[in-house]
Order: C-alpha cells, then structure tokens, then sequence
C-alpha cells in the first residue's frame, strides 16, 4: 500500500502553478534534449549556480565540444578551466566527464537504449555515473523522453510543504509520495511536462530553500499551507 498522497495544493491546476512560476521567474530554458549534453548540463549544474553552469555550457559551444568525440579532443588544461568555473566538485565533475565519455563511445546504441522501453531505458541510466536516482530520472524525462518525474531533496521538500505529500517514517517514502503526488498533478505530455518540471524544480532550489524560503514573495504563497512557517526537513538525500 502506497505512502498516502494529497490532491494538488489549494485545488491548484498544474498549469496554473507552472503559469505563476514563469511569470515570476521569467523564461527558463530547457536542458538540450541530446543525452551527452544533458549529462555535461546535469554535471556541470550539480552543486553551482545556474548561471556558473551556463557559462560552462556556453564555453564548451563555442569550442564546439558537445560530443564525446569532441570533448574528447579538449586539451586537459583547457577542459579543467571550464570546469573549475562552476566552483566546487571541479575533480568529482571531470571524473564524471571521463566516465560519460567512455560509456558513449563504447555504446553506439546508448541513445537508443535510453529512448526504447522505459525498462531498457533506466538499465541505459545505470550505465552513466554519478547521477544517482534523482539526475537518471532527470536525463529519462529530459534526453531519454520519457515522461517520468524526478524528485530530488529540494523536489521532495516543496511537494511535503505544499501539502501535496505528507512526511511518512522515512525519508525513502516521503520521496516516494512526492513522486506519485507529482505525477498525478503535472501535465501528462512530454514537452508540458518537461517545462513544468523545471520550473518546479527551479522554484524548490531558489524560492523554497530549505532553511530560509521565500514565502514573503512566493507566486504559490496563497496555496501554500505552510507559507511563513516552513519547516526544515532533516535527513533528506541528495539523490
């Protein structure tokens, strides 16, 4: 039996939300739909600022080096510096780079085992390292097109203080909640649920920080039953 999962916050729509969230954050872009340039997005995203991770990308455009092959040819030195610009976790994010660039250039059908049946496609995710649960289930919805959910720590928090999922006895299934109340919520198609995604995402990472959200000016504050009170939520995994 299932975690239990409450409806949308205050009978808010989906469309609605995700409506009120670009109108404050402004445009978002959405990551490349080619499953390399995801996993370099994801990569150089973990952990920095969205404009630090920009930058990166933007570098590594230019050169072009967006493909394995490409990136491959990258003089270290050169590739480093790039990489060093999005702050910490420069060597875990290289390493990341290597592993990536090995698995694709072993696996010229990777592209198309991550887009074939779902069941295939997580065995493809598996393959790549450092994602964990949370940035497999991203590249599925983003590169793989699959129309999954991922939830990650800051993903789990907004859904509980939302009222969406309640806090169950670990944190394991309080992250199961938040995904079966997402799905249920966000819009069914792909390209629509890929954008409602990121904004979700992006509001949990920037507006509804763990210790010090910013009910005060929340576009979802009205809906929100724990606007003003938010609580931290301790022991959540960065999945």
């Amino acid at each position: 039996m299932g975690e239990p999962v409450a409806g949308p916050p205050g009978g808010l729509g989906a469309d609605v939300a995700v409506q009120r969230l670009a109108v404050f954050y402004g445009p978002l872009a959405l990551p490349p739909d080619d499953p390399f340039a995801f996993y370099l997005w994801d990569v150089l995203g973990t952990g920095t600022t969205p404009g630090r991770r920009d930058a990166a990308m933007s570098a590594l455009r230019r050169i072009p080096a967006l493909t394995p092959d490409s990136l491959r040819r990258v003089p270290r030195g050169r590739l480093e510096q790039i990489v060093r610009g999005c702050g910490p976790l420069a060597d875990q994010r290289l390493a990341a780079i290597d592993a990536a660039i090995d698995v694709f250039r072993r696996q010229p059908r990777f592209v198309d085992r991550l887009r074939g049946p779902l069941r295939t496609a997580w065995g493809a995710a598996r393959d790549l390292p450092h994602l964990g649960r949370a940035g497999a289930t991203r590249l599925l919805l983003f590169a793989g097109r699959q129309p999954i959910v991922p939830v990650d720590a800051a993903t789990m928090r907004l859904a509980v203080r939302l009222g969406m999922a309640r806090r169950a006895a670990t944190v394991v299934r309080t992250v199961r909640a938040a995904r079966r109340a997402l799905d249920a919520w966000l819009p069914r198609t792909l390209h629509d649920r890929r954008r409602a995604v990121l904004y979700v995402q992006h509001h949990a990472q920037t507006g509804c920080e763990e210790a010090t959200p910013h009910c005060r000016v929340c576009p979802l504050r009205d809906v929100c039953p724990s606007a003003g009170s938010a609580g931290r939520l301790t022991g959540v995994p960065s999945e």
